[in-house]
């Protein structure tokens, strides 16, 4: 009851976006500009917000294996990701592929993980994510762009600072934080916070918005629920399996397959608008999220229970 009612949540907001695009509440390009400041000032507070925690030595052994099983995640799923990409193609391929590796683990992962978990899980949870992180800001462009679009000839200068985008940054300032156990000041502290609350409403707002520049009804497409299926069934399954008979514990356990049970991340529409100008390509990634997220009502609380 408790993913449904999270789920629930994050999709009506969603809603909102559309009825604000469709009613023309907004400008045409307001969805570029509110996604300018998710991505590039709520985004960050919010992840460095969440490294703001007590730092453990005991935990120290458990992260280190948090590591280890989110590179073997990432290569997993990058792996899958690529098979689906070349048996699709295109940008279709493209989104498909960006959506097997990486799940709403942001937005939907962290209030559907502390509210089930604990703070504790939580804690694990961000720990596993930091080497996703660092492929998801820094790779995003690759993996959504049309080939034209990725062409090598780019500056030094210019791959520097793609890759040190304002979140990914926030990874390094938080984590040398919460290593140093360092705090901000207490003003400065609450703004950061304050903004960093705020990521779920505008990142799945920016996705609504985008969803209500085109027919809704297009959005049912047979592809969308296969993309979703594969993103919500196939891969928790493959990783529950696969962690069941290994010496872990149970904490873990439930960081790795919950990550893999969250639906496409929802800045997959969000990037797909900022790196392909194809107003198909942005409709196609805005209803896969979408349509991953209504099906995730049903599928969330299946990998809970069994997860138990």
């Amino acid at each position: 009851m408790l993913a449904m009612r999270q789920v629930l949540q994050l999709v009506l907001y969603v809603g909102i976006g559309i009825f604000m695009q469709n009613r023309k509440m907004v400008g045409l390009d307001f969805d570029r500009q509110l996604n300018t400041l998710y991505s590039d000032i709520v985004l960050p507070c919010m992840i460095f917000n969440s490294l703001q925690m007590d730092f453990d030595p005991a935990d120290l052994k458990n992260c280190a294996l948090l590591l280890l099983l989110s590179v073997g995640y990432l290569l997993l799923s990058a792996l899958l990701g690529q098979l689906c990409y070349r048996r699709i193609g295109g940008d279709m391929g493209r989104i498909v592929r960006f959506g097997t590796i990486f799940t709403n683990f942001t937005l939907m992962g962290f209030p559907l993980i502390e509210s089930l978990y604990g703070s504790h899980t939580l804690f694990y949870f961000v720990v596993f994510l930091i080497p996703l992180r660092m492929i998801f800001y820094s790779g995003a462009k690759v993996l959504l762009s049309p080939p034209e679009l990725t062409h090598p000839h780019t500056t030094w200068g210019q791959k520097v600072k793609n890759y040190f985008s304002p979140p990914m940054v926030a990874v390094f300032v938080g984590l040398a934080f919460y290593l140093l156990q360092w705090r901000l000041p207490w003003v400065l502290g609450d703004v950061v916070s304050g903004l960093g609350s705020t990521s779920s409403v505008l990142g799945m707002l920016t996705c609504g918005l985008v969803l209500g520049k085109q027919p809704l009804k297009q959005l049912l497409r047979p592809r969308y629920v296969l993309v979703s299926a594969l993103r919500l069934l196939l891969l928790p399954g493959f990783f529950f399996l696969l962690l069941a008979p290994l010496p872990i514990d149970d904490e873990l356990r439930k960081v790795v397959v919950m990550c893999a049970a969250l639906p496409i991340a929802s800045l997959t529409a969000s990037f797909t608008l900022r790196y392909n100008k194809n107003p198909d390509a942005q409709f196609d990634a805005a209803g896969s999220v979408l349509v991953s997220h209504l099906l995730c009502i049903l599928t969330i609380p299946i990998w809970t229970t069994l997860l138990g």
